[in-house]
């Protein structure tokens, strides 16, 4: 009963609920150790509540991306939940989506001369033939705290791509809109709607409806203006919008060198718990220790109970300068973890530990380092890559317990994964005629359809499925039968 209880609480997937009820009994201490996990996680949690009440009120939790017009994506809508799965075969589409994303979100901060280069980016404009002219367009949708009032926001906006024909119109931005509602509130309001290049109307009080216009260009989103407003009674949302920051973590290539790096700049002394780039994982972990103790105990207790290998680390600091009488002193300091693993007779580097396990220490303190910055998307492609098998459902519930509000998304080309994530959070990459991407989830109502047939053939759900979405490639009556 304590292995049913502890799995439905963990993952209440029933696509792998018959799989694991077969093998329950051979993972006793596997299960011990997500139920000691759990209690760490929640017991940290508890006492962190108010350290971790976020300082930026108005950060965007996003809850829905909706984006087309853009390298072979014609239209892909995605409901985002605290982890959600791009699972399909290669040359599907699943990079192209993050692509996607983390484009607009950098259209959204650009200038107006930069974003008329960007919508001249080649490698983005859709060749697809059944996507000729087709403008880029992209919504997106969640919770914005302005205030004493959290508001439900949809933001999205359109352009149109450069044109090799002179003659026709492009680079520009063609539409713009803004809609909110207090969550206490049934019916959304529009704030702002742009139905042409050069003008836009919007809404200056909170008694009047769409009363005003602004003048526009071809490259400025009628945000940059309106964010110029003084006392704009909803400036906290617009700030929100522009401000959304979405981080693509670097799981694809090989973890061997991004622990251990020389300090980039300045003196080892001015720590910062920004999200760490290439190489300053172990400078992260160095300042998070000084500057937020309670969540690098957090963090070091996660780790060690989620690689029992590991019995202590501690992170360290290496100055291999020589103090000299110079002008400027270049700076030559390192930043290591030091790792005691259960058979060995004293600490190394962390370096020397195996592949697999740097990979979960890096995804772990991307999720926490996601946390503190107040991203509102974490990315990760390839996350279940060197993951041993057994330990990639503990990685995956203890990643979204540690980005709490940050939501995450991964991309896999695996079947495997299918098995620990609930059906209503992956999204299958489907084939479609056209040539376009196409991700849907599975209906509900076909879940333990889907469960008893691969039964039947023995084969885990994941393979099932693709098998399905390969063999129904010129069948589109079953796709929109079983996908949503």
């Amino acid at each position: 009963m304590d292995n049913e209880i502890d799995e439905k609480t963990f993952c209440d997937n029933p696509l792998h609920q018959l799989e694991y009820s077969q093998k329950a009994e051979g993972m006793s201490s596997q299960q011990k150790r997500k139920k000691s996990l759990r209690f760490i996680l929640k017991s940290s949690q508890k006492s962190l509540f108010l350290q971790t009440k976020r300082k930026n009120s108005s950060m965007f939790k996003i809850s829905n991306i909706r984006i087309g017009g853009i390298t072979n994506i014609k239209d892909v809508s995605l409901s985002l939940n605290d982890l959600t799965a791009l699972v399909a075969p290669n040359n599907y589409g699943k990079s192209n989506i993050l692509a996607a994303i983390d484009f607009t979100v950098a259209f959204i901060a650009a200038k107006a001369e930069e974003r008329l280069r960007m919508m001249s980016t080649r490698n983005l404009i859709p060749i697809n033939t059944s996507m000729e002219d087709v403008p880029f367009s992209f919504e997106i949708s969640g919770e914005v705290n302005s205030g004493k009032d959290s508001y439900d926001i949809v933001y999205g906006f359109s352009f149109e791509w450069a044109k090799t024909d002179k003659t026709k119109r492009g680079r520009r931005i063609v539409a713009e809109y803004l809609r909110a509602k207090t969550t206490k509130e049934t019916k959304y309001s529009s704030y702002l709607k742009r139905e042409k290049t050069e003008t836009a109307s919007y809404r200056p009080t909170i008694t009047s409806r769409l009363s005003k216009e602004i003048s526009l260009d071809n490259g400025t989103l009628a945000l940059d203006k309106l964010s110029n407003i003084d006392g704009l009674f909803y400036l906290d949302i617009i700030k929100a919008v522009q401000s959304i920051l979405i981080f693509k973590a670097n799981t694809l290539d090989n973890p061997d060198a991004i622990f251990s790096s020389p300090y980039p700049d300045s003196e080892a002394n001015d720590y910062s718990i920004a999200i760490p780039g290439p190489g300053e994982i172990g400078f992260f972990i160095n300042s998070l220790k000084v500057l937020a103790p309670d969540k690098y105990e957090l963090l070091k207790n996660t780790i060690e109970e989620l690689i029992p290998n590991i019995e202590d680390f501690e992170p360290v600091q290496i100055d291999l300068s020589k103090k000299a009488n110079v002008p400027f002193q270049m700076p030559d300091i390192f930043f290591d973890i030091r790792i005691k693993e259960r058979f060995n007779n004293q600490y190394t580097s962390i370096n020397n530990i195996s592949t697999g396990s740097k990979k979960i220490l890096y995804v772990l303190t991307m999720a926490l380092a996601a946390s503190i910055n107040h991203v509102s998307l974490l990315e990760f492609e390839e996350l279940e890559n060197s993951v041993h098998p057994r330990l990639l459902q503990s990685l995956l519930q203890t990643v979204t317990t540690l980005s709490e509000d940050t939501k995450i998304i991964t991309t896999s080309h695996s079947p495997f994964l299918i098995r620990f994530i609930p059906p209503a959070k992956i999204y299958l990459g489907l084939p479609s005629k056209e040539g376009v991407a196409r991700f849907n989830t599975l209906r509900p109502s076909k879940v333990k359809k889907v469960l008893k047939m691969a039964s039947a053939e023995e084969v885990s759900i994941g393979e099932y499925l693709f098998e399905m979405m390969l063999d129904a490639e010129d069948d589109n009556e079953k796709l929109n039968e079983y996908f949503a």
